[in-house]
C-alpha cells in the first residue's frame, strides 16, 4: 500500500514556534529555508506560513488568503509560550475548517505543557491536543495519522 501524503493542510504559530521543523519531519522533506519569510508551498497543499502572518497585525489579511482555501490549519503554541499569540477570533474567520491544536517543543527545559493547554481552552481551540517534539518520532506520527484522517 502506497503511503498516504499530508493534503490540503497549512501550519501557523508563532515566530520561533518550531512549524518549518515540524512541517519538514511530517512531508519528510529538509528544505532548510532558515527563517521563513513568506509562505512555503509543498506538494498537496501543505504551506508552511511565517511567524509574522501571527504576530503583526498588518500582516494578519496575508494569513487569511493564505488559508482561505484550506482544510485544516495546524496551530502551533510552543511549549514555552507564554502568551497565546494570534488575536482572538483570527482562525475562525472562514468557517469549517478543522483547527488543530500542537504543543511544540515539549522537550525545552522551560516546558509548561499545562499552561499551553489552558491557553488553547481559553481561546477554543478544540481538543484533543498534540504534544510534539521534533526529536520523538512517535509524537510526529501520532499528528500526522491524525492529519491524515481529516483528509
Amino acid at each position: 500500500m502506497e503511503k498516504q501524503n499530508l493534503d490540503n493542510v497549512v501550519f501557523v504559530g508563532e515566530v520561533d514556534a518550531g512549524k518549518s521543523a515540524l512541517v519538514d519531519k511530517l512531508v519528510n522533506i529538509e528544505i532548510n529555508t532558515g527563517k521563513t519569510q513568506s509562505p512555503i508551498f509543498y506538494p498537496g497543499k501543505v504551506i508552511d506560513t511565517p511567524g509574522e502572518f501571527i504576530d503583526k497585525r498588518s500582516l494578519n489579511g496575508a494569513l487569511l488568503t493564505t488559508i482561505c482555501n484550506i482544510k485544516s490549519i495546524v496551530l502551533l503554541q510552543p511549549a514555552n509560550g507564554k502568551q497565546f499569540a494570534p488575536p482572538n477570533g483570527l482562525l475562525n474567520v472562514y468557517p469549517n475548517k478543522n483547527i488543530i491544536g500542537v504543543i511544540s517543543k515539549v522537550d525545552e527545559v522551560d516546558a509548561d505543557i499545562e499552561h499551553a493547554k489552558k491557553l488553547f481552552r481559553q481561546n477554543r481551540i478544540p481538543e484533543p491536543y498534540f504534544e510534539v517534539s521534533i526529536f520523538d518520532q512517535d509524537s510526529i506520527d501520532k499528528l500526522s495519522h491524525y492529519l491524515l484522517s481529516l483528509q
